[in-house]
């Protein structure tokens, strides 16, 4: 069994960008276990312990969907927490714009992998992007009221791929290895 989950990766200067943010936060607070800037992803779909014969099978599926949709153009919007800022157990950045094509993305995704058995995920997609997660909810306040007023300059984002991420997680945090990428649409044929 291997971990498995698909996302879409950011550029190079949107992970630089959010590594400064996140540098900001950090000070503020001990209490919450950053994501590294070269970790961070959009989720399109978290797949869990899967059997590695599934594997060619969800290339296969990724490469499908990817050439029924273009790159999505979007941007960052906000900061925020699940459930909340008041008491978040996950800090993120919001993005904004075209929110409606990734949905329709995470949809078609959804479908595919169910056709490969999977089951059926439970929470509703909310695109964002994991900065950090919070490892006991005490000493937040500064960081709540910080994460509130600052808003992040509209960085535009690319998405332009899917990828099948390998997960190894370990104590210094999970590895990420990329199993398989598919190039979104158009970017796939170089126009």
């Amino acid at each position: 069994m291997i971990r498995l989950f698909i996302a879409l990766p950011l550029g190079h200067e949107v992970e630089k960008y959010l590594d400064k943010i996140i540098g900001e936060l950090r000070s503020l607070t001990d209490a919450v276990k950053w994501v590294r800037p070269e970790n961070i992803h959009l989720t399109v779909r978290f797949l869990g312990d899967t059997e590695e014969e599934q594997v060619p099978k969800i290339k296969t599926l990724l490469d499908k969907i990817a050439s029924e949709h273009s790159a999505v153009s979007t941007s960052l919007s906000r900061l925020g927490g699940f459930p909340n800022l008041r008491r978040p157990r996950v800090l993120w950045a919001g993005i904004d714009g075209n929110v409606d094509l990734l949905e329709k993305l995470a949809r078609q995704v959804e479908l595919g992998v169910r056709t490969l058995r999977f089951e059926k995920e439970s929470k509703r997609f909310k695109p964002h992007l994991t900065l950090g997660r919070v490892r006991r909810p005490q000493g937040l306040a500064d960081l709540s009221a910080r994460m509130e007023s600052l808003r992040p300059e509209p960085i535009p984002v690319r998405l332009d791929r899917l990828v099948l991420f390998k997960s190894t997680l370990t104590p210094r945090g999970p590895i990420y290895e990329r199993l398989h990428e598919a190039m979104l649409g158009k970017e796939r044929f170089g126009e």
